[in-house]
């Protein structure tokens, strides 16, 4: 189970940031038609993220690829369009065919509905890399990886 603390953390830390985002964004700013404060409300946006990242790596601290990991997944799925689509997902509405909130974002393929969940798919296949090169590549990958390319020695 230690192994898998971090992808834990980072998951209900985006998990809570997208509840928090729902429950102030829409409830309180689009419902009260303030949406002249967006700036202001995503610098606390980005804020409160900041204090989960804190958070979680004062817990992990000591192991540094559990707070490697865990920092990279949680600004990945907040930034790469992943906390968008759980946005959706968590609120029960269907996802708009353009978010143009995310254009201009380099981590975002394509603003579309299309092209915001090929970006999801493409991080979270690179953060899966990223868990097997952390967690796995010594101890499974690489012994395998040698063999194949160092062949063994003949002794004389």
């Amino acid at each position: 189970m230690k192994k898998y603390r971090p992808v834990i953390a980072a998951a209900m830390a985006l998990l809570f940031y997208t509840f928090a985002d729902i429950l102030i964004w829409q409830r309180i700013f689009e419902t009260n038609k303030m949406i002249q404060y967006a700036t202001i409300y995503h610098t606390g946006w980005f804020v409160s993220l900041a204090g989960y990242a804190i958070m979680g790596v004062i817990l992990m601290w000591g192991a540094w690829k559990d707070c490697l990991y865990f920092l990279t997944s949680l600004f990945v799925g907040a930034f790469s369009g992943l906390e968008d689509v759980l946005y959706y997902i968590l609120d029960g509405k269907p996802m708009p065919e353009t978010l143009p909130w995310l254009d201009g974002n380099p981590m975002i393929y394509h603003v579309s509905r299309v092209g915001v969940i090929g970006s999801v798919s493409f991080w979270i296949m690179a953060l899966a890399v990223l868990y097997i090169v952390l967690y796995h590549w010594q101890t499974a990958i690489a012994p395998k990886v040698a063999r194949i390319f160092i062949p063994a020695r003949k002794t004389l």
